[in-house]
């Protein structure tokens, strides 16, 4: 049998191929590249290592101060080694990834500038799938700004922001419209928000976010999922505005106590999930305003841990269509308030013959089945006065208070309507899992510091009541009375 002659298309052909594979194996070779910056390096400026770098290169940028501005136009891996310093002394912004694809890791970045209206930033990210990781940001107006950037990845980066009032400080982190982009282990402070601006599909996990003005703050997005995050000592824990499909759970929102002081506040959001998260010593624990916005759109509130807040949930009366469940209210001043005339009776308290927990629920479960055999009513009078003015919480605890409640429950006409009726409130309650680990940073001691208080004033309590039942001394008789003995 004859051998079988190769026609001049099918040569070149295989000419072709074979160019196509030499090429690819040079490429897969050259993403193996790595060019090292340093004193005594093969390059002296990060800048110099980039103009020599091909697509896939790493950069390992040694210990030293470089200047900034630094922009990245390729996609390599920029890692620093030993924690290499990028300064800006005070002018201007330190980083701008231009490039997809970019990793920029191991890096202190100092002293961005100062200006508001040109969001002087430490990092401005504008490139799809772009990942930023264990840097540290100090002194920075803006942290790190996703524009138009989907798919990024901000994670275990610390941001510190300026030391300057709230209103005029930039945010740690800011997302615009970009989606797909997770926030993972990042420590956030000093800042003006975490702000997520028209971007859908945003995983936020396991911050540490305070001291800030809100810790988190988003408007118009979709399908956000907030986990796992510690966000205390803000003005506001986090603002959620006119989004859809909020996933918020296992998070602690402690010692949030700014002018309005929220934990969480939610307003025109539909279709949210709050779930299993911790609300301790906030102004408010939980804000509603017109959400959900749609009338077919539900929220479910369930399983959240409300606990020693200045009023743990405040709502508007127009606020419908919310299901509470399975949540406890726990020796919070005040449980429940409407803020304006009106009830939150729109809303569902029990589902399935589950309710919510409240510790100054006065019924009684003669069955025993975890669930009070009489409906909680929330319709103190003293309470809704002070809905009405809010300065008089000043005397919750006051003879005032309690005199004019006695006086609502002996006179039915001056008792108010109930703002809340829960037909099946549960008796016991559990700790969360969040809150009993000692991982938990500083919410352990400041729940183990709450107990204290609340045992000191226990204590009075009881002094009072003891020195309030000793026998009065008996009167002297009359005749002693008139003889002057």
């Amino acid at each position: 049998m004859g051998t079988r002659q190769l026609t001049p298309t099918k040569r070149l052909t295989g000419f072709a191929a074979l160019v196509l594979l030499m090429c690819l194996a040079v490429s897969s070779v050259r993403a193996q590249n790595i060019l090292t910056v340093a004193a005594d390096g093969a390059y002296v400026t990060i800048e110099a290592a980039l103009a020599a770098a091909q697509p896939g290169d790493v950069i390992e940028v040694h210990s030293g101060v470089y200047p900034a501005p630094l922009v990245i136009d390729k996609t390599v891996s920029l890692i620093g080694v030993e924690q290499p310093v990028i300064d800006g002394q005070g002018k201007g912004s330190l980083v701008l990834i231009n490039a997809p694809d970019v990793l920029f890791s191991g890096f202190t970045l100092r002293a961005s500038g100062q200006s508001l209206p040109h969001e002087d930033t430490g990092i401005v990210i504008q490139a799809q799938h772009v990942t930023v990781s264990n840097n540290r940001l100090e002194d920075v107006m803006f942290g790190i700004y996703f524009a138009d950037a989907s798919g990024g990845v901000a994670e275990n980066n610390v941001i510190l922001g300026k030391p300057l009032e709230e209103s005029v400080r930039g945010d740690g982190i800011r997302v615009w419209y970009s989606d797909d982009v997770q926030i993972i282990g990042n420590e956030i402070t000093s800042g003006r928000d975490t702000l997520i601006w028209y971007s859908d599909d945003i995983t936020i996990r396991d911050n540490h976010l305070h001291h800030n003005r809100y810790g988190l703050h988003f408007m118009y997005n979709e399908n956000a999922v907030v986990e796992n995050n510690i966000i205390e000592h803000n003005a506001v824990g986090a603002y959620m505005m006119y989004s859809t499909g909020l996933v918020m759970t296992g998070n602690q929102y402690i010692d949030n106590r700014g002018a309005s002081g929220y934990g969480v506040a939610l307003k025109d959001m539909d279709h949210a999930l709050i779930s299993n998260n911790a609300f301790v010593g906030n102004v408010v624990a939980i804000y509603l305003d017109n959400s959900p916005s749609l009338v077919d759109e539900f929220n479910t509130i369930s399983q959240n841990f409300i606990a020693y807040n200045d009023v743990g949930l405040i709502g508007l009366p127009s606020v419908k269509r919310n299901i509470f469940q399975h949540n406890t209210f726990l020796e919070n001043y005040q449980q429940v308030s409407v803020q304006g005339r009106g009830d939150l009776l729109g809303n569902i308290w029990s589902q399935d013959g589950i309710g919510n927990y409240w510790s100054n629920y006065v019924g009684y479960d003669r069955d025993g089945d975890g669930v009070g055999d009489m409906p909680f009513r929330a319709e103190k009078l003293f309470e809704s006065l002070a809905d009405s003015d809010p300065v008089l919480r000043f005397f919750l605890f006051s003879p005032a208070s309690q005199a004019i409640d006695f006086a609502a429950s002996a006179f039915p006409p001056l008792r108010p309507d109930p703002k809340v009726i829960d037909e099946a409130p549960q008796t016991h309650y559990a700790m969360p899992a969040s809150m009993t680990e000692t991982t938990a940073g500083v919410s352990l001691p400041f729940l183990v510091a709450t107990f204290v208080l609340l045992g000191i004033g226990a204590g009075i309590c009881m002094f009072a009541l003891r020195s309030s039942r000793r026998p009065m001394p008996s009167p002297k008789p009359a005749a002693a009375v008139q003889a002057g003995t």
